[in-house]
Protein backbone atom coordinates (compact mmCIF):
# COMPACT_ATOMS: atom_id res chain seq x y z
CA UNK A 1 0.00 0.00 0.00
CA UNK A 2 2.83 2.43 0.87
CA UNK A 3 4.56 1.63 -2.41
CA UNK A 4 1.36 2.36 -4.38
CA UNK A 5 0.85 5.62 -2.51
CA UNK A 6 4.41 6.59 -3.34
CA UNK A 7 3.84 5.83 -7.02
CA UNK A 8 0.70 7.96 -7.02
CA UNK A 9 2.53 10.78 -5.32
CA UNK A 10 5.31 10.58 -7.87
CA UNK A 11 2.84 10.69 -10.76
CA UNK A 12 1.10 13.70 -9.28
CA UNK A 13 4.44 15.39 -8.76
CA UNK A 14 4.98 15.16 -12.52
CA UNK A 15 1.79 17.12 -13.14
CA UNK A 16 1.91 20.65 -14.45
CA UNK A 17 2.66 23.31 -11.84
CA UNK A 18 -0.89 24.68 -12.02
CA UNK A 19 -3.00 22.23 -10.05
CA UNK A 20 -6.29 23.01 -11.73
CA UNK A 21 -7.35 24.44 -15.04
CA UNK A 22 -10.44 26.64 -15.21
CA UNK A 23 -13.00 25.45 -17.71
CA UNK A 24 -16.41 26.61 -18.87
CA UNK A 25 -18.99 27.23 -16.16
CA UNK A 26 -16.48 26.89 -13.35
CA UNK A 27 -15.52 23.27 -14.04
CA UNK A 28 -12.01 22.31 -13.09
CA UNK A 29 -9.85 19.45 -14.25
CA UNK A 30 -6.89 18.48 -12.12
CA UNK A 31 -3.76 18.51 -14.25
CA UNK A 32 -2.25 15.08 -13.80
CA UNK A 33 -0.68 12.44 -16.03
CA UNK A 34 -3.01 9.88 -14.43
CA UNK A 35 -6.80 10.18 -14.20
CA UNK A 36 -9.29 7.68 -12.82
CA UNK A 37 -12.91 6.90 -13.62
CA UNK A 38 -15.51 4.48 -12.32
CA UNK A 39 -16.73 3.37 -15.73
CA UNK A 40 -19.78 1.49 -14.48
CA UNK A 41 -20.94 4.58 -12.60
CA UNK A 42 -20.15 6.68 -15.67
CA UNK A 43 -22.44 4.44 -17.73
CA UNK A 44 -25.24 4.12 -15.16
CA UNK A 45 -25.13 7.78 -14.14
CA UNK A 46 -25.26 9.31 -17.60
CA UNK A 47 -28.51 10.08 -19.38
CA UNK A 48 -27.42 8.00 -22.37
CA UNK A 49 -26.59 5.01 -20.18
CA UNK A 50 -29.92 5.26 -18.35
CA UNK A 51 -31.79 5.39 -21.66
CA UNK A 52 -29.97 2.30 -22.87
CA UNK A 53 -30.66 0.41 -19.65
CA UNK A 54 -34.33 1.45 -19.80
CA UNK A 55 -34.67 0.25 -23.38
CA UNK A 56 -33.11 -3.11 -22.60
CA UNK A 57 -35.20 -3.51 -19.46
CA UNK A 58 -38.40 -2.81 -21.40
CA UNK A 59 -37.43 -5.44 -23.97
CA UNK A 60 -36.58 -7.93 -21.23
CA UNK A 61 -39.90 -7.39 -19.45
CA UNK A 62 -41.79 -7.81 -22.72
CA UNK A 63 -39.88 -11.01 -23.53
CA UNK A 64 -40.56 -12.47 -20.09
CA UNK A 65 -44.27 -11.61 -20.36
CA UNK A 66 -44.45 -13.31 -23.75
CA UNK A 67 -42.66 -16.35 -22.34
CA UNK A 68 -45.12 -16.66 -19.45
CA UNK A 69 -48.10 -16.38 -21.79
CA UNK A 70 -46.69 -18.93 -24.20
CA UNK A 71 -45.95 -21.37 -21.38
CA UNK A 72 -49.53 -20.99 -20.13
CA UNK A 73 -50.88 -21.65 -23.63
CA UNK A 74 -48.69 -24.72 -24.02
CA UNK A 75 -49.78 -26.06 -20.63
CA UNK A 76 -53.43 -25.58 -21.58
CA UNK A 77 -52.83 -27.36 -24.88
CA UNK A 78 -51.10 -30.24 -23.10
CA UNK A 79 -54.01 -30.61 -20.68
CA UNK A 80 -56.51 -30.59 -23.55
CA UNK A 81 -54.50 -33.24 -25.40
CA UNK A 82 -54.31 -35.42 -22.28
CA UNK A 83 -58.05 -35.12 -21.70
CA UNK A 84 -58.75 -36.07 -25.32
CA UNK A 85 -56.58 -39.17 -25.12
CA UNK A 86 -59.45 -41.52 -24.25
CA UNK A 87 -61.43 -40.37 -27.28
CA UNK A 88 -58.56 -40.84 -29.74
CA UNK A 89 -57.15 -43.92 -31.41
CA UNK A 90 -53.74 -44.84 -29.93
CA UNK A 91 -51.87 -44.08 -33.16
CA UNK A 92 -53.69 -40.77 -33.56
CA UNK A 93 -52.86 -39.79 -30.00
CA UNK A 94 -49.18 -40.75 -30.40
CA UNK A 95 -48.97 -38.64 -33.55
CA UNK A 96 -50.62 -35.67 -31.84
CA UNK A 97 -48.37 -36.04 -28.79
CA UNK A 98 -45.26 -36.22 -30.97
CA UNK A 99 -46.32 -33.12 -32.92
CA UNK A 100 -46.97 -31.28 -29.65
CA UNK A 101 -43.55 -32.21 -28.25
CA UNK A 102 -41.86 -31.00 -31.44
CA UNK A 103 -43.82 -27.77 -31.25
CA UNK A 104 -42.77 -27.22 -27.62
CA UNK A 105 -39.10 -27.82 -28.45
CA UNK A 106 -39.27 -25.48 -31.44
CA UNK A 107 -40.91 -22.67 -29.48
CA UNK A 108 -38.52 -23.00 -26.55
CA UNK A 109 -35.57 -22.91 -28.92
CA UNK A 110 -36.96 -19.74 -30.52
CA UNK A 111 -37.44 -18.10 -27.12
CA UNK A 112 -33.90 -19.00 -26.03
CA UNK A 113 -32.60 -17.43 -29.24
CA UNK A 114 -34.51 -14.23 -28.49
CA UNK A 115 -32.89 -14.11 -25.04
CA UNK A 116 -29.45 -14.53 -26.64
CA UNK A 117 -30.24 -11.73 -29.11
CA UNK A 118 -31.28 -9.45 -26.26
CA UNK A 119 -27.96 -10.08 -24.51
CA UNK A 120 -26.10 -9.39 -27.73
CA UNK A 121 -28.06 -6.17 -28.16
CA UNK A 122 -26.97 -5.13 -24.69
CA UNK A 123 -23.36 -5.65 -25.73
CA UNK A 124 -23.97 -3.65 -28.91
CA UNK A 125 -25.49 -0.74 -26.99
CA UNK A 126 -22.58 -0.75 -24.54
CA UNK A 127 -20.18 -0.52 -27.49
CA UNK A 128 -22.19 2.41 -28.84
CA UNK A 129 -21.97 4.06 -25.44
CA UNK A 130 -18.19 3.61 -25.50
CA UNK A 131 -18.04 5.24 -28.95
CA UNK A 132 -20.15 8.19 -27.77
CA UNK A 133 -18.10 8.57 -24.58
CA UNK A 134 -14.68 8.48 -26.25
CA UNK A 135 -14.66 12.10 -27.52
CA UNK A 136 -15.77 13.36 -24.10
CA UNK A 137 -13.05 11.42 -22.29
CA UNK A 138 -10.47 12.47 -24.89
CA UNK A 139 -11.25 16.15 -24.29
CA UNK A 140 -10.88 15.72 -20.52
CA UNK A 141 -7.57 13.90 -20.96
CA UNK A 142 -6.24 16.74 -23.12
CA UNK A 143 -7.39 19.41 -20.68
CA UNK A 144 -5.67 17.59 -17.82
CA UNK A 145 -2.48 16.94 -19.80
CA UNK A 146 -3.01 13.28 -18.87
CA UNK A 147 -1.51 10.28 -20.57
CA UNK A 148 -3.70 7.53 -19.11
CA UNK A 149 -7.14 7.00 -17.58
CA UNK A 150 -7.48 4.01 -15.26
CA UNK A 151 -10.68 2.39 -14.05
CA UNK A 152 -10.86 3.09 -10.33
CA UNK A 153 -12.58 -0.27 -9.72
CA UNK A 154 -9.32 -2.05 -10.49
CA UNK A 155 -7.08 0.31 -8.52
CA UNK A 156 -6.22 -0.37 -4.88
CA UNK A 157 -5.71 3.28 -4.00
CA UNK A 158 -6.55 6.52 -5.80
CA UNK A 159 -7.10 10.17 -4.96
CA UNK A 160 -10.50 11.81 -5.39
CA UNK A 161 -8.91 14.80 -7.07
CA UNK A 162 -8.00 12.76 -10.17
CA UNK A 163 -11.41 11.03 -10.39
CA UNK A 164 -13.24 12.38 -13.46
CA UNK A 165 -16.42 10.26 -13.17
CA UNK A 166 -18.80 13.08 -12.29
CA UNK A 167 -17.21 15.44 -14.79
CA UNK A 168 -17.46 12.82 -17.54
CA UNK A 169 -21.15 12.28 -16.75
CA UNK A 170 -21.86 16.01 -16.97
CA UNK A 171 -19.91 16.40 -20.18
CA UNK A 172 -21.61 13.42 -21.86
CA UNK A 173 -25.05 14.67 -20.82
CA UNK A 174 -24.22 18.10 -22.26
CA UNK A 175 -22.97 16.54 -25.50
CA UNK A 176 -26.25 14.61 -25.79
CA UNK A 177 -24.93 12.18 -28.44
CA UNK A 178 -27.43 10.82 -30.97
CA UNK A 179 -27.30 7.03 -30.62
CA UNK A 180 -29.73 4.67 -32.36
CA UNK A 181 -31.61 2.24 -30.13
CA UNK A 182 -32.70 -0.21 -32.82
CA UNK A 183 -33.57 -3.58 -31.29
CA UNK A 184 -33.76 -6.93 -33.10
CA UNK A 185 -37.00 -7.18 -35.09
CA UNK A 186 -37.55 -10.73 -33.88
CA UNK A 187 -38.14 -9.49 -30.34
CA UNK A 188 -41.31 -7.69 -31.33
CA UNK A 189 -42.64 -10.46 -33.54
CA UNK A 190 -45.78 -12.26 -32.36
CA UNK A 191 -45.11 -15.52 -30.62
CA UNK A 192 -45.90 -18.86 -32.25
CA UNK A 193 -47.50 -20.76 -29.41
CA UNK A 194 -50.74 -21.19 -31.29
CA UNK A 195 -49.14 -22.12 -34.59
CA UNK A 196 -50.24 -25.49 -35.95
Amino acid sequence: MRRLAAVLAACLALAAPVAAQSLSEGEQVFRSPVLSINYDRFFAGSRLGREMVGQLEAERVMLEAQNRRIEAELEAEEIALTEARDTMAPETFRGAARAFDEKVQRIRSERRQLAVELTQQGDTLRNRFDEAALPVLTDIVREANAVVVVDSRSVVLTLDVIDITNLAIRRLDEADPDVEFDMPESESQPDTATDP
